[in-house]
């Protein structure tokens, strides 16, 4: 019987040193490419389409858009966030719009969670024009989650959902549709079910 399939398989294009936007000073980096293999009996013997690229930080671990690389940190005008940054916003937010309702002391407690799962303040207006953002561009979080797989290290992706469980677990409660959120983003971002289950393990506390 023969096996076959496909799956994604990330390797190191280049390195050096760069200026990291989270660290905030010259550190080596990592230039690593995804890319969908055939595999033989689980081996990967055929590269196919490129499913993403990013620059990563071995220091903090922070995940960045390739142009970075060309960033010069004199020019204030240009910016860039942690790619984890992005999904974690969104889906604390849309764990926040789940009832439909926000108020301000939700807000606050976002933003303290946010600073504890980033290590990165952001302010009460600053998240709300970020939900305003979340309410009007239309969005799937599903399929954006799928799309930032191939640009988030495994750390990132943990940190994402850290978010969302810990956004839902701050009521006490962790409601069942909470819990469908939560595995159909993991699924979007290639978290196992059981590495999952640890991660709310972490965060959610049992009854």
């Amino acid at each position: 019987m023969i096996i076959f399939g496909t799956r994604g398989v990330t390797y190191t294009k280049q390195q050096g040193e760069f200026h990291c936007p989270q660290c905030n000073g010259p550190n080596p980096y990592r230039q690593k490419r995804v890319r969908r293999f055939f595999t033989l009996y689980f081996i990967p013997v055929i590269p196919m389409d490129l499913l993403g690229e990013y620059v990563e930080c071995p220091t903090c671990r922070g995940t960045y858009n390739p142009g970075v690389l060309e960033w010069d940190p004199s020019a204030a005008a240009s910016e860039f966030e942690a790619e984890f940054h992005r999904g974690l916003k969104r889906v604390m937010i849309e764990m926040l719009l789940a009832d439909g309702v926000v108020d301000d002391n939700e807000v606050s407690v976002a933003c303290g969670l946010y600073k504890d799962v980033a290590g990165h303040e952001i302010s009460d207006a600053d998240f709300r024009s970020e939900i305003e953002t979340a309410q009007t561009d239309g969005q799937n979080v599903t399929e954006y989650l799928a799309s930032l797989a191939p640009v988030l290290n495994d750390q990132g992706k943990e940190l994402v959902m850290k978010g969302a469980l810990l956004i839902s677990a701050a009521d006490g409660e962790f409601q069942p549709e909470e819990q469908r959120l939560v595995a159909e983003w993991a699924a979007a971002l290639g978290i196992s079910k059981a590495h999952l289950n640890g991660i709310i393990g972490e965060c959610v506390p049992a009854n």
